[in-house]
C-alpha cells in the first residue's frame, strides 16, 4: 500500500515535471524563431491619445 502511494505520488511529480519543462520549451523556441506577425497575441501594445479630454478647463465669465 505505502509502496503503491509512493510510485503514484513519482509518477504524477514526473508527468508534472515533463509538463512544465514541454512548455517552457516549446514557449523559448516560439519567441526565439516566431515571425513578429505571429507574436502578437491580440492584445493591445501600443496606445494613443488624440485629445486629452480629462482636465477640465475652469471658464471665466
Amino acid at each position: 500500500m505505502i509502496g503503491r502511494t509512493l510510485m503514484l505520488s513519482i509518477s504524477v511529480a514526473v508527468a508534472g515535471f515533463v509538463a512544465g519543462a514541454a512548455t517552457s520549451g516549446f514557449k523559448h523556441y516560439y519567441q526565439r524563431f516566431a515571425e513578429e506577425e505571429d507574436m502578437n497575441d491580440g492584445t493591445v501594445t501600443q496606445v494613443e491619445i488624440v485629445s486629452d479630454k480629462t482636465k477640465k478647463t475652469r471658464g471665466r465669465k
